[in-house]
């Protein structure tokens, strides 16, 4: 198996997982959410704790389709100024941006980290379930790690790829 299928098979891969966590916790805020708004007006019984549940699954929810959304440059972006490069002018503005968007990622990831050990170190819970909010923070950071990490490899691999005269579409290879 060479580096490229093997690589195209760990993306796809981690795509599929990122994204399946994401989609189960969205379902799961969904299914709270019903069951919830059923026991509250049939019952007269509203599930204590929905709030605090509902905020950490939605924080999961949208770390774990960021990787995905980032590598694959899915993001809102603003065509205004893409007439004025050319191809090969475009290609290399598009590196400059993902490397400061890297560098800008494991700051952040960083930054988390050190709130996490606050966190910890505080005994920071949430507000009706006291459910610690430590081991998110950790888990959100080491996601904005992987992915500014993953994204600083994907600009090395496509800036290798194009020096080796391999001229592709840049955004469908991940």
């Amino acid at each position: 198996m060479n580096a490229p299928s093997l690589i195209s098979r760990a993306s796809l891969w981690l795509a599929r997982v990122c994204l399946f966590a994401s989609g189960f916790c969205l379902m799961a805020v969904m299914c709270l959410t019903v069951v919830e708004v059923v026991g509250r007006y049939v019952f007269n019984a509203p599930i204590f704790g929905r709030q605090d549940l509902a905020q950490i699954l939605l924080a999961l929810s949208i770390f774990f389709a960021f990787p995905v959304v980032t590598l694959r440059r899915e993001q809102i972006d603003v065509d205004l100024l893409d007439p004025l490069f050319s191809s090969r002018a475009a290609f290399y503005r598009d590196r400059a941006i993902d490397i400061l968007t890297a560098v800008t990622l494991i700051t952040m990831a960083v930054w988390l980290f050190a709130r996490a050990e606050k966190a910890l170190k505080r005994g920071l819970t949430s507000e009706l379930l006291f459910i610690p909010k430590y081991p998110l923070i950790y888990l959100i950071a080491a996601i904005v790690a992987l992915t500014g990490a993953l994204l600083a490899l994907s600009v090395l691999w496509r800036i290798w790829r194009r020096r080796a005269g391999h001229d592709f579409n840049d955004e469908a290879n991940l």
